[in-house]
């Protein structure tokens, strides 16, 4: 889908300046609020790793009118079958002062797709995708949850790191080196996807066919996408080299694939520790440290992926096997009423990864009424290393 390639924003002022949108992370993920044909407020995914903008099937875009256009097949991560989407146009699409007109989206019905396991799950309205965020300079601060749009050239201070990147298939990546012990290591373009959770993403061939087995202990974990469920392992590793910035024990997704080229990704969990700049217009991308902050990586200790619904609520997205939650029989699909007599309403994303990344005990209720508790301890050789 070669989607606006001819729309170009209009600015509300003759001259281009920053703007600032209305931002929400959740989880690692950025959102922001935008406005579809002069009347209805959306939440949109930033996602660098989309080729193009999309529209979801929640109560928000139910009230806008649009037509069904040509028939589409998203494909994306997932091990199962593509979602089915058509074509469909929206007159306008407003970020602040910026307005597309005639814009072109895939239409996706994500809540009854393999991505999500309730309807309720659908808790934002699309996703903006290359096709639009290319005619701008992006700037991300999650630390001040400030996402920044500007038609001028960025400012940049003398620590900043800035990259040149490269575009591919709609996609940008910048060069870095991933090292997977003292004596192995790869230097390649890395793909920017802000719409992954994920620290680092790489891939089974490389692996196999360089290292022979994987570096250091992994655990067995899923994640979801258009195509529905993939499993994977993660482990740790034990440093990454973006230019002058050095980053240690950066956990990392392996993906079974049979092409060495395939999954080299970074993701908003590694990027959303420093403020980043996408710069489209220069092909530039800039990394800068926050101020006293030091990179560290969160691990999921219980073995327990929790989502939110559209009522606030968190829910069982997946249970790691062998992990805490696994043996104390939770199960994908549950909703939690609280954790640790906390309403789940109350507990973001981050809150929880906050509360499983280190040794705890912690109690989890669900709406059947059944309670359970949860022990967490470090996992030797990838949480920890003695």
């Amino acid at each position: 889908m070669n989607a606006n390639n001819g729309v170009i924003p209009k600015w509300s002022d003759e001259t281009p300046q920053i703007v600032h949108i209305g931002t929400r992370y959740i989880g690692e993920k950025p959102y922001i609020k935008l406005v579809a044909n002069n009347k209805q407020e959306l939440l949109f995914l930033v996602d660098t790793g989309a080729s193009f903008s999309m529209l979801f099937d929640t109560p928000a875009v139910k009230n806008l009118s649009f037509e069904k256009g040509f028939a589409l097949s998203v494909a994306g991560w997932g091990e199962d079958n593509a979602t089915p989407a058509y074509q469909t146009k929206l007159s306008n699409l407003s970020l602040g002062k910026i307005t597309f007109d005639d814009v072109n989206l895939a239409y996706i019905a994500v809540s009854q797709s393999q991505y999500y396991h309730h309807q309720d799950e659908a808790i934002f309205d699309g996703v903006i995708g290359h096709d639009l965020m290319k005619h701008f300079v992006w700037t991300f601060d999650k630390a001040n949850n400030q996402i920044t749009i500007s038609g001028e050239k960025k400012t940049v201070y003398q620590s900043d790191i800035i990259l040149p990147f490269n575009t591919s298939l709609s996609k940008i990546s910048i060069p870095a080196t991933v090292h997977f012990n003292l004596d192995k290591s790869t230097t390649r373009d890395i793909v920017i996807d802000t719409g992954s959770r994920h620290y680092l993403k790489l891939n089974t061939a490389f692996l196999d066919n360089n290292l022979g087995s994987l570096p250091t202990k992994t655990i067995d974990a899923a994640d979801f996408g258009m195509s529905g469920k993939a499993e994977h392992k993660r482990m740790t590793l034990p440093q990454v080299d973006i230019a002058d910035l050095s980053i240690s024990k950066v956990k990392a997704n392996v993906i079974k694939s049979e092409d060495e080229d395939d999954w080299w990704i970074f993701g908003s969990a590694l990027l959303n520790q420093f403020v980043t700049i996408i710069d489209y217009p220069n092909e530039e991308f800039v990394f800068r440290k926050y101020p006293n902050a030091k990179f560290k990586t969160k691990y999921n200790l219980a073995g327990l992926d929790l989502r939110k619904l559209r009522d606030g609520r968190l829910f069982v997205k997946y249970v790691f096997p062998d992990l805490p939650a696994d043996k104390a029989n939770v199960v994908a699909g549950s909703i939690i009423e609280s954790i640790n007599d906390v309403d789940s309403a109350m507990i973001s994303e981050a809150d929880w990864l906050r509360l499983v990344d280190k040794p705890s005990e912690i109690n989890i209720c669900f709406t059947n009424d059944k309670c359970i508790e949860v022990k967490t301890t470090e996992i030797e050789g990838y949480s920890v290393f003695r």
